[in-house]
């Protein structure tokens, strides 16, 4: 893998684009994802993105109607986990402190500041698919970008 490529942070509601498939932007999301499998791009994460996705899969399945099947959750859940994404550990004062003065600025929930402020710490672009994050920060930090707006990067038709 070379240093040389871009390296993303994503988010919980870009992740979920990848499994279900009518979420909106899931084409964009899957480019990302496409770009990753192609090596054009590195996915990285933070450690909390798995108890997010957990949660996500499980809200998909209670809702009325299902968007996913508790047996398709589980899959879904499965093939997310042994992705090989570069996981970043946020259980960090510098990381849980920047996310708190997000979160309490601009009167947003604390794990969705943790990628933006794991983001701004590594000098990464974070790519998200809560349109209420982006609308709310993007003015105030440049690293935040929508998931509608990806562009594909690898080579090929």
């Amino acid at each position: 893998m070379s240093a040389s490529l871009p390296r993303l942070v994503v988010d919980c509601s870009v992740i979920v684009k990848w499994k279900i498939l009518s979420e909106p932007h899931a084409a964009e999301a899957l480019e990302l994802q496409l770009d990753w499998e192609d090596g054009a791009v590195v996915v990285c994460a933070s450690d909390q993105l798995f108890v997010e996705l957990t949660s996500a899969f499980l809200r998909a399945t209670r809702q009325y109607p299902p968007r996913l099947s508790a047996p398709q959750a589980r899959v879904s859940l499965d093939d997310i986990v042994a992705l090989p994404f570069s996981v970043y550990r946020t259980r960090s004062k510098p990381v849980l402190t920047r996310a708190l003065d997000i979160a309490l600025r601009h009167n947003l929930r604390a794990y969705d500041c943790v990628y933006v402020a794991l983001a701004e710490r590594k000098r990464l672009e974070f790519w998200t698919g809560d349109q209420r994050l982006y609308n709310a920060l993007h003015l105030h930090f440049p690293l935040i970008r929508w998931i509608a707006n990806y562009q594909r990067k690898r080579p090929g038709p």
